[in-house]
């Protein structure tokens, strides 16, 4: 039977990339709490800081869900909490991008727009609204798919079984990110318009590396998915 054993290399180099994503993640959190008053903390976000790197920590707890044989319990985590983590961590970057052109572009053309932005939470309200979006999501594939865990025959060796969440999983796990991918773009664009905004404040050109960064990596999972299904997939997941 083939599946990610805690022995593996690749699972000790994908745990040892996720302690330290998780420790630097809780470091920065850690700061961002010791200091939340100050004006630093304040012009990142504040309060939208503290939602956007919670459910990231949340997505390096789950990565030992990915090791071992597949179980309903471990392929529901996979589909429904790193997939719903991920999409707030991604919308509140989308925020972020957004307000950076809003203040610098649009609060002095839209004063009253932006007025309405500030005073009734426009930042909480469009992340609690992909929040239920993607929740329609996660459970309309739910609904449609099945994800009890399955096993097949490699192809060049029969001895050799394969053990893995269910083979429409991964069509629903694309679907699940679309979302994030739309997100992502979005973000992006925000991101790019403000290039031109002063040297000193490069936030708009990290979040547009990311995002590029994203884009990659998941154009990588769909192009490897598409060529190959052995066990190393679930490390892409």
């Amino acid at each position: 039977l083939a599946f990610l054993q805690w022995h593996d290399a690749s699972t000790i180099i994908m745990t040892m990339l996720a302690a330290l994503g998780f420790l630097c993640t809780l470091a920065i959190l850690v700061i961002f709490w010791k200091h939340f008053q100050t004006p630093m903390v304040r012009s990142a976000g504040g309060p939208m800081c503290f939602l956007m790197l919670i459910p990231l920590l949340v997505t390096y707890m789950l990565v030992p869900v990915y090791i071992g044989p597949p179980t309903v319990t471990t392929c529901l985590c996979r589909q429904i909490l790193f997939t719903l983590c991920f999409t707030i961590c991604i919308s509140c970057i989308t925020v972020r991008s957004f307000q950076i052109v809003c203040i610098f572009k649009m609060a002095s053309r839209l004063p009253r727009a932006y007025g309405y932005w500030v005073r009734y939470h426009g930042p909480y309200l469009f992340v609690a609204f992909v929040m239920m979006l993607k929740v329609v999501i996660v459970a309309g594939s739910l609904l449609i798919t099945n994800i009890s865990p399955t096993t097949r025959a490699d192809p060049e060796d029969p001895k050799i079984v394969f053990v893995s969440c269910n083979p429409s999983y991964h069509k629903a796990l694309l679907f699940n990110t679309s979302l994030d991918l739309v997100l992502s773009v979005v973000s992006f664009s925000f991101a790019y318009m403000g290039k031109e905004l002063p040297t000193n404040y490069n936030e708009a050109k990290f979040i547009t590396f990311c995002m590029i960064f994203y884009f990659t990596s998941y154009l990588s999972l769909c192009t490897f998915m598409s060529v190959y299904e052995g066990v190393l997939v679930t490390i892409l997941d």
